[in-house]
């Protein structure tokens, strides 16, 4: 399926959708007429009035078998075929027509553009919430060989693969970031040989870097050393203390909101039978 594209001030008429049982009334009415059937009998075949029977047999076909799409949500129909062509999400359109004055639920906005999606083979969109505008930006951005922000943050912090490529072009263009690189994996080296001498010598290089952040970061280092000699060396740490701060937190937020007393206990009772680790 294509996603179609609008130009400017052009949207797309209302769909035309047709009632399938009624066609085959209007269908079935006019075989039967033709093959010397009566209204009466015609009518006992399908169980319906003389009326409808005559209005069938005299009626026009898009008169009686179209099926409009009655809903809350037409009025804001040329907005609705706007957002969805432009790829903004069903949820977010809801949100907006909402703000414009649609009275309808959720669920009835969503059929209403289900089927303008169906009739049109408009592409449901698969970015997340987003405006029109940033949306098209996106849509620009991908006819272009690039790489993210989020993968440069990933490709320093935890060392995702890189392609060669942008990898040797990102150290050209951007010192920076080959510096941040070899920063963080120093850092990290510090810890895993449990080495003073290699925080020393880090502490004397970064506090003299042009980068205002890992000077200011190195400074930090130096000024709290002989905590940071203890992280280095001792096995000690005090992540258990930090996890059940964590979940000390975590019991004082339930007790906000609508936790009773049995699941409170549940939380905080010791279980002596529950084994650790």
């Amino acid at each position: 399926m294509h996603p179609i594209v609008l130009k400017k001030n052009d949207i797309p008429e209302k769909p035309v959708i047709y009632d399938e049982n009624r066609i085959q009334l209007y269908n079935g009415i006019k075989e039967h007429i033709n093959a010397g059937f009566s209204s009466r009998q015609i009518a006992i075949i399908f169980h319906c009035s003389r009326n409808t029977v005559r209005k069938y047999m005299n009626g026009d076909f898009d008169a009686l078998c179209r099926r409009e799409l009655l809903s809350g949500a037409d009025r804001y129909y040329d907005f609705i075929m706007k957002s969805l062509a432009s790829g903004m999400i069903r949820k977010d359109i809801y949100r907006e027509i909402k703000k414009q004055g649609y009275t309808g639920k959720l669920t009835a906005a969503y059929d209403y553009m289900n089927k303008l999606i169906e009739v049109h083979g408009i592409e449901i969109a698969v970015y997340r919430s987003a405006s029109i505008e940033s949306i098209c930006r996106k849509k620009q951005l991908n006819k272009f060989d690039h790489i993210t922000r989020r993968s440069i943050f990933r490709f320093l912090w935890m060392n995702d693969a890189v392609v060669s490529g942008y990898r040797d072009y990102l150290m050209d263009r951007y010192p920076i970031i080959g510096e941040l690189y070899k920063c963080i994996k120093e850092f990290r080296q510090i810890f895993k040989e449990k080495s003073l001498p290699q925080l020393y010598l880090f502490i004397d290089r970064y506090k003299k870097s042009e980068i205002k952040q890992l000077a200011v970061f190195a400074s930090g280092l130096e000024k709290d050393l002989d905590a940071i000699e203890n992280a280095v060396v001792s096995d000690l740490s005090n992540g258990f203390v930090e996890g059940v701060n964590n979940k000390l937190k975590m019991i004082k937020r339930t007790m906000y909101g609508r936790c009773g007393q049995k699941l409170l206990t549940a939380k905080l009772m010791y279980d002596p039978y529950l084994k650790s680790g």
